[in-house]
C-alpha cells in the first residue's frame, strides 16, 4: 500500500509540473500579447506622426533633407528608431493612382537638393504628392523567452498627402482677385484669411473699379467677347468659362455696373447666397481690353454687396474656402497647408473599372401634323482657312455660301421658322501659352466660335452676313456646338418651336473649349495627344441632344452633322450627329463636291420643313452600366476573371496581379437596348478595339473608364 501511495505522489508531481509549464506559456501569451499589441501601437503611432510631418515638409516646400529630417524626427518622438524604417515618396498618375516609388530610392537617397516635383516611374514623370513611412522595431518579451521566443517585432506603416490648392477649377465667376488682397498680418510669411465661419462680419473687396488696385477693376472674358450681354451671361452661369489652371493667362476687359442687367445679376447671388468660385492671380500685364492675370490659385466667396455709383464702385465679398484639388498634391501653398492622412499603400494591387454608356431614350409621343410645325434652325459652318480649298467647280466656302443661302430661303417664315448663324473660328489674340502635340511651342492666338446672328425671320440679313464670309484660322468645334446651342436655345426661341443644329466641318478638331490650340496640325489621322478636344466635342453634342433645357422629355436639339472633303474624322462627325431611327432619313452626310453640298442642304431643308413627319425621337443621355457583365483577361498571366459591375457601374479586381488587363466584352441591356460597343469617349464612335489598362510593379489602385454605346437599330418599338 505504502509503495502505491509514493508512485501516485510521483505522478501527481509530472502532472503539477507539466501544468505549471502550460501555464507560463499562457501567462508568456497573455503578457507578451499585450505587450506587442502596445507596441504595434507605439509603431503605428511613429509611422502616422512620420508620416504626417514629412507630408508638411513637403506642402510648405523643404528640401528633401529636410522632409527626412521632419519624419525621423517624429519617429523618434513616438519611441522609435529610426534605424529600422524607411520613406518613400508618392506620386500619382493621369488616372488618379498614387503609387509608392519604393521601387526606387528612398526619401534619404536623394539628398538634400529641393524635392523633385516629378519622378519618373515606367518612363512616365508623375507629380509627387505625398510620402509613406514604413517601419519596424525589435522588443524583447517577458515571459515568451521560456518557450523560446527572446524578441518579438512589431511594424506598422502610414502615408500622407500634401494639400496645397487646387491646380485647375472651372464654374469661374469672371472676376479676379489678386493674391496681395490677402494680408500677412502677422508676420509669419503666410497670408492671414479671414474666413466668413469665423467671422461673419469680415469682407474682402474682390472686385474695385480703382487703379490702387491693379486687376480688380476689370472683368474676365472668358471667350474674346468683352460685351455686356456676354458678361451678364458669364455671370449667371459659370460653367461658360470652362476650365483654367494655375499657370494660366485669363485675358480681362474693362468693365462697368452701369448696366442694369450686370447690377441684376449681381443682386441675384446677393439674394441666394450662393458662393462663386473666383481665380487668384500673382501677374498682370496689358491694360484695357488687352489685360492678361497670371492664375495663382482659386477661392471660394459669397457676394455679399456691391456699389455702381460715383468713383469707388466695387463688389464685397466673404471668403468661404480654398478651392481644393481634385488630387492629392495640388499646385500652390497660400499658407493654409492641410495634410492628410491616408491608409498605407502596401504590395497589393486592385483593378477598379467604371462602365459609362450613352443612353439612348426613344420618344414616341409625337404625331404626324398635319400643319407646319415651326423650327429654329442654326447653321453652325466652318469657315477655317481650309475651307479656301477647290471643291469641285467652286471653293469650298463660296459653295457652302450659295447652299446655305438656298437653305434659308426655303425656310418659311410667315409659318413661324426662324433661322440663326454660327461661325468657327473667331481668333482673337491674348497672352501667350504652350501647345505640344504634332508640334510643340507656344503662342498667342485663341479660336471660337462666333455667334453671327440670333435666331431671327429676317432671312435676308441672314444671307448678307453669309455673303460677308471669309476663311482662316483652325477648327474649334466643340466652342461651336456650345454656341449653336446656346443661341438656337436662347433669345427668339419658341418652345413650341423644333431646335435644330446643322453643324458643317471641312477638317478636324485641334482647338479646346479655352481656345487654345492642342498643337494637332488637323490634317491626317488625329494623334491620342488630341483626344481632349475630340472628347469636348463629344461632351458638347451629348449636351445638345439631351433633355436639360428645360426638362420635358424632348431632345433639346436635333443635330445634322455634314463631314465636308476629305480631310475630317468621319466617325467622330457621324457621333456628333443624332441617332438615326429610320435608314431613310440619316443625321449624317458627307458632301464630295459643290454639287452634293448643295444637294445635302437641300434635302435637310426639306426633312426640317417636314419635321412633324418625324414621329419618333431619340434623346442621348450619361448613364453608368449598372448590372453589366464585364469579362477582363490579363495578358500576361492568361487569368480571366468574370465580374458584374455595381449600380454606379463599377467593377473591381482585388490583388490584381501586374500585366497588361484587355475588357474583353461588356454587356447590358437597359430599356429594351443592349449596350455592347466600346466607344473612343462617351457618345463617341466605336473603339475599334478592346480597352486595355496596364498595372504596374506599384501598389495602389488603378483605374480606368470605359465607354459603351448600343449597337442596335434604334428605332421607337424598343
Amino acid at each position: 500500500m505504502k509503495r502505491f501511495r509514493l508512485r501516485q505522489e510521483g505522478q501527481s508531481a509530472l502532472i503539477i509540473a507539466g501544468g505549471l509549464v502550460a501555464l507560463i506559456a499562457l501567462l508568456a501569451v497573455v503578457v507578451d500579447a499585450g505587450n506587442a499589441y502596445a507596441q504595434r501601437r507605439q509603431v503605428q503611432n511613429a509611422m502616422d506622426a512620420g508620416a504626417q510631418a514629412g507630408a508638411i515638409a513637403l506642402a510648405q516646400g523643404k528640401t528633401n533633407g529636410e522632409v527626412s529630417t521632419a519624419i525621423q524626427k517624429f519617429v523618434r518622438s513616438n519611441g522609435v528608431s529610426t534605424s529600422g524604417i524607411k520613406s518613400y515618396y508618392v506620386v500619382q498618375d493621369a488616372n488618379g493612382n498614387s503609387i509608392v516609388v519604393r521601387t526606387y530610392d528612398t526619401v534619404e537617397a536623394y539628398g538634400l537638393n529641393n524635392v523633385t516635383e516629378r519622378i519618373s516611374v515606367g518612363g512616365n514623370l508623375l507629380p509627387v504628392i505625398g510620402v509613406q513611412v514604413e517601419g519596424d522595431k525589435q522588443f524583447p518579451t517577458f515571459f515568451a523567452g521560456v518557450v523560446g521566443f527572446s524578441t518579438m517585432s512589431a511594424n506598422g506603416m502610414a502615408a500622407a498627402y500634401a494639400n496645397k490648392g487646387a491646380c485647375s477649377a472651372g464654374g469661374l465667376f469672371p472676376i479676379i482677385v489678386s493674391e496681395s488682397t490677402f494680408a500677412d498680418e502677422d508676420g509669419d510669411g503666410n497670408p492671414d484669411i479671414h474666413y466668413e465661419q469665423d467671422e461673419p462680419t469680415y469682407t474682402y473687396r474682390i472686385w474695385e473699379n480703382k487703379q490702387t488696385a491693379p486687376g480688380n477693376f476689370g472683368y474676365l472674358s472668358w471667350n474674346g467677347d468683352p460685351s455686356v450681354p456676354t458678361l451678364v451671361n458669364n455671370m449667371l452661369d459659370p460653367s461658360r468659362s470652362g476650365f483654367w489652371g494655375v499657370n494660366d493667362d485669363v485675358p480681362g476687359s474693362t468693365g462697368t455696373m452701369a448696366s442694369s442687367n450686370v447690377r441684376a445679376a449681381l443682386q441675384q447671388y446677393v439674394d441666394s447666397g450662393t458662393p462663386v468660385t473666383i481665380p487668384i492671380y500673382d501677374t498682370v500685364s496689358g491694360t484695357g481690353n488687352n489685360t492678361t492675370y497670371n492664375i495663382k490659385g482659386f477661392a471660394r466667396f459669397k457676394i455679399v454687396a456691391f456699389n455702381y455709383q460715383g468713383q469707388d464702385k466695387y463688389i464685397e465679398g466673404k471668403f468661404q474656402e480654398w478651392v481644393d484639388p481634385s488630387a492629392e498634391g495640388g499646385c500652390v501653398n497660400f499658407g493654409v497647408v492641410s495634410v492628410k492622412v491616408r491608409p498605407p499603400i502596401d504590395v497589393s494591387r486592385s483593378l477598379v473599372g467604371t462602365i459609362k454608356l450613352q443612353k439612348i431614350t426613344t420618344v414616341s409621343g409625337f404625331t404626324q401634323q398635319d400643319v407646319h410645325v415651326p423650327v429654329d434652325v442654326v447653321n453652325v459652318l466652318d469657315i477655317s482657312g481650309s475651307m479656301n480649298a477647290k471643291f469641285g467647280s467652286k471653293k469650298k466656302l463660296r459653295a457652302a455660301k450659295d447652299a446655305l443661302e438656298a437653305f434659308n430661303n426655303h425656310m418659311q417664315p410667315s409659318l413661324g421658322d426662324k433661322v440663326a448663324l454660327v461661325t468657327y473660328p473667331k481668333i482673337t489674340k491674348g497672352a501667350k501659352y504652350s501647345y505640344n502635340c504634332q508640334q510643340h511651342g507656344s503662342v498667342g492666338s485663341y479660336h471660337w466660335g462666333q455667334k453671327r446672328y440670333d435666331l431671327t425671320t429676317n432671312i435676308t440679313a441672314v444671307n448678307n452676313t453669309i455673303e460677308g464670309l471669309t476663311a482662316d484660322g483652325g477648327t474649334p468645334i466643340a466652342d461651336a456646338l456650345r454656341i449653336g446651342r446656346e443661341t438656337v436655345l436662347g433669345t427668339g426661341h419658341s418652345p413650341s418651336s423644333v431646335a435644330v443644329i446643322i453643324l458643317a466641318s471641312d477638317g478636324n478638331t485641334n482647338m479646346l473649349l479655352n481656345g487654345k490650340w492642342t498643337g494637332y496640325s488637323g490634317t491626317g489621322t488625329p494623334p491620342p495627344c488630341n483626344q481632349t478636344a475630340q472628347q469636348q466635342v463629344l461632351d458638347q453634342a451629348n449636351i445638345a441632344k439631351g433633355d436639360t433645357n428645360p426638362h420635358d422629355y424632348k431632345p433639346d436639339t436635333i443635330i445634322f452633322s455634314i463631314a465636308v472633303g476629305t480631310d475630317f474624322n468621319p466617325a467622330l462627325m457621324q457621333a456628333v450627329a443624332t441617332a438615326d431611327t429610320d435608314p431613310s432619313k440619316p443625321h449624317y452626310f458627307r458632301a464630295t463636291d459643290d454639287a452634293s453640298m448643295a444637294s445635302i442642304y437641300e434635302q435637310i431643308s426639306h426633312r426640317v420643313q417636314q419635321i412633324g413627319d418625324e414621329t419618333c425621337r431619340v434623346i442621348t443621355s450619361e448613364a453608368f452600366a449598372a448590372g453589366a457583365t464585364v469579362i477582363v483577361r490579363n495578358r500576361d498571366t492568361g487569368n480571366t476573371y468574370t465580374l458584374q459591375t455595381t449600380s454606379n457601374g463599377e467593377f473591381i479586381i482585388p490583388n490584381a496581379d501586374p500585366g497588361t488587363y484587355e475588357i474583353q466584352s461588356a454587356t447590358v441591356t437597359i430599356g429594351g437596348f443592349t449596350y455592347n460597343v466600346f466607344t473612343d469617349g462617351l457618345g463617341g464612335p466605336p473603339l475599334g478595339s478592346n480597352p486595355t489598362v496596364v498595372v504596374d510593379l506599384g501598389s495602389g489602385t488603378y483605374k480606368t473608364e470605359v465607354y459603351l454605346k448600343t449597337g442596335d437599330s434604334i428605332s421607337c418599338s424598343h
